[in-house]
């Protein structure tokens, strides 16, 4: 049990990264019913943000599935996905999924230990697991879901009326996680709250995380071509993939920058991104779409969405030619890492 708690943040990390395929489908089919919705084809509009919609109501589910899939591997995947059905018809939303694949996982993993006679073992996997694990964990859910019920609930409805000062702060702090660990574990936190905002139809937080994500990629990328001996032999080659993986809404392009100097280089990120995210929902901006640069022809107000991602990249390239010393022949070696 131990090294189960230890290894907590492994089993979120999973259940989210099952998750994602769910998210990105469902959002791009809102998204792209959207686009079809302005070309006044309803009729092909309407059933893809359905199909979209519905999506994000299994999310809880399919949390829930994957969490306990990575705690008690394939027998922990249905009562994980009936303790989400319950967090969800109770209103614990996304939360109450993560609980459920939490309690799901440890309910199956101990069940796995109960000993059965060997004329009867092959019972175990096929109907005394799913039957005791789904009995146990709906059970449990309904029980202790509720605190988490009020929390969603208060988080759904401080989304509903955020505005102002709060909006500007949201979207700072969004950008600034975001960038931190560019695709860690911050990041992740970040975009699950991004995700429980999208699937009430609130768009504003969905697009104050561009900042966060193509900041950092963009801005290592400008800043090698502004000032190359600042940068290796390797980061200036990396360069133009960072340069289009930023575009195209990819963080990931950034960690190679991260690695070898992270104290210089992650607040750089980190300050541009906050601006920027802070900008965006200052202004007010909202946008259904992912994709980078593929999302602005089809956002409103794309010229001070345009704004805003600019600031925010201008500040990090700044401060990452401030923040960074040049490279010494020592540091020209691959994987040098340095503070």
């Amino acid at each position: 049990m131990k090294e189960k708690l230890l290894n907590l943040r492994r089993y979120l990390m999973t259940g989210v990264s099952y998750m994602l395929p769910f998210i990105v489908g469902g959002g791009l089919l809102i998204a792209f019913g959207t686009i079809f919705g302005r070309f006044g084809l309803e009729n092909v509009m309407e059933p893809m943000q359905k199909l979209g919609y519905a999506i994000f109501g299994f999310i809880p589910h399919i949390i829930g599935a994957y969490i306990a899939f990575g705690i008690a591997d394939r027998p922990g995947i249905a009562p994980g996905f009936a303790g989400g059905y319950v967090a969800a018809e109770i209103g614990a939303g996304f939360l109450g999924g993560i609980l459920a694949g939490l309690i799901a996982g440890f309910v199956v993993d101990a069940l796995k230990k109960v000993p059965f006679h060997p004329y009867i073992v092959t019972l175990k996997p096929m109907m005394f697991i799913p039957l005791v694990g789904m009995a146990i964990t709906g059970l449990l859910v309904a029980l202790i879901g509720q605190p988490i019920s009020s929390l969603q609930g208060f988080l759904d409805n401080w989304l509903l009326e955020i505005s102002g000062t709060n909006a500007v702060l949201l979207g700072a702090i969004l950008g600034a996680m975001l960038a931190f660990d560019m695709g860690g574990p911050i990041n992740k936190i970040a975009l699950t709250f991004i995700i429980g905002a999208y699937s009430q139809q609130i768009f504003g937080p969905n697009a104050a995380a561009f900042a966060g994500i193509m900041t950092p990629p963009i801005s290592a990328a400008l800043a090698s071509f502004i000032m190359p001996k600042k940068f290796t032999e390797v980061e200036r080659a990396n360069s133009l993939s960072a340069l289009f993986t930023g575009l195209l809404g990819i963080t990931e392009g950034a960690i190679p920058y991260a690695v070898t100097n992270p104290l210089r280089v992650i607040p750089a990120f980190v300050i541009g991104s906050s601006v920027g995210g802070a900008l965006i929902m200052a202004f007010n901006i909202e946008t259904q779409l992912f994709g980078g640069i593929l999302a602005f022809p089809f956002t409103e107000k794309w010229y001070l969405f345009l704004l805003a991602l600019a600031i925010g990249i201008a500040i990090s390239t700044l401060l990452l030619i401030l923040f960074k010393k040049e490279v010494t022949e020592e540091l020209e070696e691959e994987g040098k890492v340095t503070l």
